[in-house]
C-alpha cells in the first residue's frame, strides 16, 4: 500500500467512481395522465417508433411536431351564431316580399301591385341600407379579429 502522501501531509487523490457527470442535466419533469384508450394508443405509437425510452419518445413528439394552438373566443362564437340567424331572417324577408308581389299581381293586376309595393318600398330600402352597414361591420370584424 502506498502511504507516501500521508507522510508528506498531502491529501489522498480522489478517485472518480460511478457514472460521468453530464454537461446538460435533464432536471425538469412533466406528468401526463391518460385514459385506457389513450394509453393503448400511446403504447402502440411508442412501439412503432422503436425508441427505448418513453420519456424520450414524448419529448420527441412534443418538440419535433408542430402543435396547433387554438384560442376560442366565446363572444365571437355567439356573434357568428347571431349573424347566421340574421342572414336566415334576411332570406325569409326577401322570400316573403317576392311572394307578396306575386300574390298582388295575381289578384289585383300588375299596375295595382306596383302601386301597393311602393308603400313597402321605403322600409325595404331602409332594410337594405341597414344590411349593407351590417356587412361593413362584419368585414371590419374579420379584418380585426381573424388571423391572416
Amino acid at each position: 500500500m502506498n502511504m507516501e502522501h500521508i507522510n508528506n501531509g498531502e491529501q489522498a487523490p480522489k478517485r472518480k467512481r460511478g457514472r460521468p457527470r453530464k454537461d446538460d442535466i435533464k432536471k425538469y419533469r412533466h406528468m401526463i395522465r391518460l385514459t385506457d384508450k389513450e394509453n393503448q394508443r400511446f403504447l402502440s405509437m411508442f412501439n412503432q417508433s422503436g425508441m427505448r425510452s418513453k420519456s424520450r419518445f414524448i419529448a420527441n413528439c412534443v418538440q419535433n411536431h408542430k402543435l396547433k394552438i387554438i384560442e376560442i373566443n366565446k363572444s365571437t362564437i355567439d356573434f357568428v351564431m347571431l349573424l347566421t340567424q340574421f342572414f336566415t331572417q334576411y332570406r325569409s324577408i326577401k322570400n316573403n316580399y317576392n311572394q307578396l308581389f306575386v300574390a298582388l299581381v295575381k289578384n289585383l293586376g300588375e299596375d295595382k301591385a306596383r302601386f301597393m309595393m311602393k308603400i313597402v318600398e321605403k322600409s325595404t330600402l331602409e332594410f337594405i341600407q341597414t344590411m349593407k352597414e351590417f356587412e361593413n361591420i362584419v368585414i371590419k370584424l374579420k379584418e380585426k379579429c381573424l388571423p391572416k
